[in-house]
């Protein structure tokens, strides 16, 4: 599970890309993606049968893991954006990986899937949909019959019908006249080959109506029901299970119109389940029921029990979610479970501005069993095109600075576990704040009958505030009179557009245009563009500096000139 296979269960991954803090669409001409795939700590290959790239986005259609012995499979990204102002292309990678955990030999589940609400709208007798087919998803079991729950709370077989010659297949079609009704709700329940495994669903018939005080249409039917009453886990042998999370949502109509309903908080999780409550997503609440690994759930043998779900809108009432842990097999043999290997950040990936540090940590399971001891650890990082081993880290965790990370950063671990060498990459970004250049001008923009001049200024912001500022607001062919030490100016010699950075030391002025200690901490490179957009100058640069002296000499017409900051 789940079966990428099935038309719903297929594995789509789409790749969502930054540049410049902005969104890039995938469907951009300046946008490159090639897919790879990595078997286990395989070399990359390309990928194969059941993987196909639509629009850059990658669908698996085929179950590829259970095809693997290592039970682990790595899509990679390979991403190259040309950059549309200055035509330099710009690479990143991101990788995803899936594992299949094996925590029994023989683990088995069912549940079942398909839609649960007949609409009719004020007045009508006509459903919305006509029918609703409802599909037994099974594991390691057989089908046996379809059942539903009569008035008397009995559970009897589904009656066979023109739309059901069987009730023994995975497939039921149920109308709104079929003989299953308790009013205006059905519930049905699957029963398998093994007695303790099977599901629970209900089906609703919801009327638009008219409210008594307000007459207003779909006011005077609400109600309330779980996508999911019924769930099962499996356990090994000991009665462990392995961790994992499932979801029911709470689904709510008045009328026929869906609506968002209040839901309070959900008790009676047994010691190993956690129980959350999440925010509306399409106006359904999740519940997501986690289970920590190697949980018991109250003991080693099968255990049973059930949630209460307050609900109190639209309708005030207490839904039920019906769980059950069943020992299906025995744990495989040693070396035989598989081995699943993963790198996570448990503090994100994502450095601002390249301040602080993020860990990085190993999440390896034998089976169902953390991997605690007998392994060891080898860190790389990629860079210069190759791997380059991090000396001294030899632990299941990393912590990288975030001076480390320029734009994006690839980190490599390398755990060697019973004889064999398991594999995983992560990456770490830094999320600088994108840089804004302007240019100002201190004579305006227009030369006269190529008569003026002007000095050209770089100024350079960050997250609105000026980087790198100016050191004065005096440009001069002359040094100002009576300076004090440490003042600057910037000296204009006329028969070039370069200008230097002058500091006055407290005896005599002094050129730290490079001074690393007084000089600005940018460099600016300035180019110059005729009216047509052509480069001038043969494409070389114009003139470097912070800023820049032109006069009607260096404009022809129209000039452009653009400035370049490193």
């Amino acid at each position: 599970m789940p079966d990428w296979t099935s038309t719903a269960g297929k594995l789509v991954i789409t790749p969502v890309i930054y540049a410049n803090q902005a969104a890039i669409p995938l469907t951009s001409a300046a946008l490159s993606i090639t897919w790879k795939r990595r078997e286990g700590s395989a070399n990359e290959a390309a990928l194969t049968s059941g993987e196909t790239v639509s629009g850059n986005i990658l669908t698996v259609s085929a179950n590829q893991l259970s095809a693997i012995s290592s039970g682990l499979i790595t899509y990679i990204a390979y991403v190259t954006w040309t950059d549309p102002d200055n035509g330099v292309p710009v690479n990143a990678t991101a990788d995803i990986s899936f594992a299949l955990v094996s925590t029994g030999e023989n683990a088995k589940t069912a549940w079942i899937g398909g839609e649960q609400v007949f609409k009719y709208a004020a007045g009508s007798t006509t459903s919305v949909p006509a029918q609703i087919e409802l599909n037994a998803n099974l594991q390691n079991v057989t089908m046996s019959r379809w059942q539903y729950r009569a008035a008397d709370g009995t559970w009897t077989d589904y009656p066979t019908t023109s739309d059901n010659s069987s009730i023994t297949g995975t497939t039921l079609i149920v109308k709104p006249t079929h003989g299953i009704w308790v009013g205006d709700a059905a519930t049905l329940r699957i029963v398998t080959s093994d007695a303790n495994i099977g599901d629970t669903t209900s089906i609703y018939k919801v009327s638009d109506g008219a409210d008594g005080s307000t007459g207003a249409a779909g006011q005077s039917a609400p109600v309330a029901f779980l996508s999911n009453e019924n769930i099962t886990f499996a356990g090994n042998v000991s009665g462990q299970v392995a961790a994992i999370t499932r979801t029911c949502n709470v689904v709510a109509y008045r009328g026929t119109t869906k609506v968002t309903p209040t839901v309070g908080s959900v008790t009676g999780a047994p010691t190993g389940m956690t129980v959350t409550v999440g925010s509306a997503t399409a106006n359904e609440i999740p519940i997501s029921i986690a289970i920590a690994a190697n949980a018991t759930l109250g003991g080693s043998g099968p255990q049973q029990g059930t949630l209460s779900v307050p609900v109190t809108a639209p309708v005030s009432t207490t839904l039920t979610i019906a769980w059950s842990k069943v020992n299906t097999g025995a744990t495989g043999a040693a070396g035989q479970n598989a081995v699943v290997f993963s790198l996570y950040a448990p503090s994100g990936t994502v450095f601002v501005n390249g301040e602080g540090t993020l860990p990085i940590q190993v999440a390896a399971y034998n089976g169902s069993t953390p991997i605690s001891s007998g392994a060891t650890y080898a860190w790389a990082k990629y860079a210069s095109g190759s791997w380059t081993t991090i000396s001294g880290q030899t632990g299941s965790s990393l912590t990288v600075a975030g001076a480390d990370v320029a734009g994006t950063a690839s980190y490599r671990c390398t755990m060697t576990y019973g004889g064999k060498t398991y594999q995983d990459i992560i990456t770490l970004i830094d999320k600088t704040d994108n840089y804004q250049l302007d240019v100002d001008s201190t004579a305006g923009d227009v030369f006269k009958n190529s008569v003026g001049e002007s000095v050209l200024i770089a100024r350079l912001w960050q997250n609105g505030a000026e980087v790198d500022a100016l050191k004065s607001t005096t440009y001069a062919t002359a040094a100002p009179a009576s300076p004090a030490t440490g003042d600057f100016y910037y000296r204009i010699t006329k028969s070039t557009p370069q200008m230097a950075l002058m500091r006055y030391s407290g005896s005599a002025w002094t050129d730290v245009t490079s001074n690393a200690t007084y000089g600005h901490a940018r460099s600016y490179t300035w180019y110059r563009r005729d009216k047509d957009g052509n480069p001038l100058d043969g494409g070389k640069a114009f003139a470097t500096g912070k800023t820049i002296y032109i006069d009607g000499d260096d404009v022809d017409n129209k000039t452009v000139f653009v400035c370049e900051v490193e």
